[in-house]
C-alpha cells in the first residue's frame, strides 16, 4: 500500500517534468522573452529536487512509523526488542530531559516509573530516527542498525547514490546557499528524470525491506 502511494507521488513529479519538457521545447529558440523563460525553467528544474526529496522523506517516515506502531501494538516486552529500538525508545523518553538539565531526583523517579520499559515513542512516533537530511548512506546504515543486514539496493539504482545529489541540491535551496536558477542550470530534464527512475528503484526496494522486517517481527532480539 505504501509503495503504491509512494509511486503515485513520484508520478506527480514525472508529470511535472514532462510539462517542463514541453515548455522548454516552446522556448528553445532565442527571441522575445527567451532569457527570462530560460531562467524560469532552470528554477523550475531545481524545484523538482525539493519535490523528489519530499517523496523520499515521506516514504522513509511512513515505513518507520508503521514498524513503530506494530511494535507498540505487539505483545512483547521492552527487553525483547533489538538494542536499536530499545535505545530509540529511551531517547524518546529521556534525551530532551537530559539535554534540558532536569532535576536528578525527578529523572530518577521518571525512570523508575518507566522500568521495565514502555514500548512507546510518546509524541515522537513520526520523527525520523537519525539526524540530518536523508540520503542513501543513512538508509543503508539504518537497515543494518535495525538488524536487517541482508538488504542490498538494486543494481539499477546505482546503490541509491542519486539521493545524495538530491539531498545536496535540496539543502542548498532550503538554506539559501544557491538560487533556484543556479541549481537548476546544472541539470537537464533528462538528467533529473533518470535520477528519478533510479531513486524509485532504490526506495521501492527499501519499502519492501521494511515491510518484510515488520511482517517477520525482526525487531525482536
Amino acid at each position: 500500500m505504501l509503495e503504491g502511494q509512494f509511486k503515485a507521488r513520484l508520478r506527480g513529479v514525472s508529470a511535472y517534468l514532462r510539462s517542463l519538457r514541453e515548455l522548454e521545447k516552446r522556448h528553445k529558440t532565442p527571441g522575445k522573452g527567451f532569457y527570462g523563460a530560460a531562467s524560469a525553467l532552470a528554477a523550475s528544474r531545481a524545484a523538482s529536487f525539493i519535490m523528489i526529496y519530499n517523496c523520499v522523506e515521506y516514504a522513509t517516515r511512513e515505513t518507520i512509523v508503521s514498524v513503530r506502531k506494530r511494535m507498540e501494538g505487539d505483545s512483547v516486552a521492552f527487553i525483547e526488542l533489538e538494542k536499536y529500538w530499545q535505545h530509540e525508545i529511551l531517547e524518546a523518553h529521556f534525551k530532551k530531559k537530559f539535554e534540558d538539565g532536569v532535576n536528578h531526583i525527578s529523572i530518577i523517579r521518571e525512570f523508575a516509573s518507566f522500568t521495565p520499559g514502555k514500548i512507546t515513542w510518546l509524541h515522537k512516533k513520526g520523527d525520523i530516527p537519525f539526524s540530518g537530511s536523508i540520503d542513501h548512506e543513512k538508509l543503508i546504515k539504518f537497515a543494518k542498525d535495525i538488524g536487517d543486514r541482508n538488504w542490498r539496493p538494486p543494481h539499477s539504482s546505482l546503490g541509491g547514490s542519486d539521493l545524495k545529489t538530491v539531498k545536496i541540491a535540496r539543502n542548498a535551496l532550503a538554506h539559501g546557499e544557491d538560487t533556484f536558477e543556479v541549481v537548476g542550470s546544472n541539470y537537464s530534464i533528462d538528467d533529473i528524470s533518470d535520477k528519478l527512475k533510479r531513486i524509485k528503484s532504490f526506495m521501492c526496494s527499501f519499502i519492501k525491506m521494511m515491510e518484510r522486517y515488520e511482517a517477520d517481527r525482526k525487531y525482536l532480539n
